[in-house]
């Protein structure tokens, strides 16, 4: 089999993490979804993220253990605050749920659901730099995945051809959905067309993704020069 040439400890981390991102991407998408559905994707998000954690639990075992380069520091400062925002996304979604845990009769408000909104595409912006510093794992397990040994001139032109596109539609999107409002003026009330299609929202977003990736990988590939 050719994802035998993975080990299974890493195809298991990619595939929830890539399952965590397709989870998030459509939580986002509230307005489109309905409220019901956007609840039980954020509680199984929240269920996979704990999963995430145990996971990576070495790393938290070792956050205070050893030397504290400019990268390690960096990592660190990106993880804690992705697991910040998580935290924030849960408790904000738990006490406004009035759906998949109505039961519980929490009482939400409408600055929770501010906070709620904010820290969302905080995450998103988030969980693209996380991606991009660690961007040069994801490709080559995803090359011992596809069974791909070493790098053709034409594949490399063609993966820098659709890079260029990602970004560039990443900074139409950032654009498009305001991101600058979102994560700095604190607007929380998202909106979205009806008469737009569906499938735009989540294309854009992912785009969105992919630019906080590819600058961050950018960044750091320019740092090691």
């Amino acid at each position: 089999m050719v994802a035998g040439r993975l080990p299974q400890t890493m195809a298991i981390k990619l595939s929830i993490d890539l399952v965590m991102t397709l989870f998030f991407i459509a939580s986002l998408a509230f307005r489109i979804t309905g409220d019901t559905l956007h609840e039980w994707l954020g509680i199984a998000l929240c269920a996979l993220f704990v999963v995430h954690g145990l996971i990576n639990w070495r790393w938290f075992r070792n956050v205070l253990r050893g030397r504290y380069r400019f990268r390690r520091t960096l990592n660190t400062a990106i993880n804690l605050s992705l697991l910040l925002a998580m935290l924030l996304l849960a408790v904000c979604g738990m006490a406004n749920s009035r759906h998949a845990l109505g039961f519980l009769q929490l009482p939400g408000s409408m600055e929770f659901r501010r906070i709620h909104s904010f820290t969302a595409y905080w995450g998103l912006a988030l969980i693209g730099i996380h991606a991009g510093m660690h961007w040069t794992t994801v490709i080559n397990a995803a090359r011992k995945m596809a069974g791909m040994s070493g790098e053709s001139r034409f594949r490399k032109t063609l993966l820098r051809i659709l890079a260029a596109v990602i970004l560039g539609f990443g900074v139409w999107a950032s654009y498009d959905r305001d991101m600058g409002s979102k994560l700095f003026r604190g607007f929380s009330f998202d909106f979205w067309d009806p008469s737009r299609p569906a499938a735009l929202f989540f294309v854009s977003n992912l785009a969105i993704l992919g630019l906080y990736a590819g600058v961050t990988h950018f960044c750091m590939k320019l740092g090691r020069r």
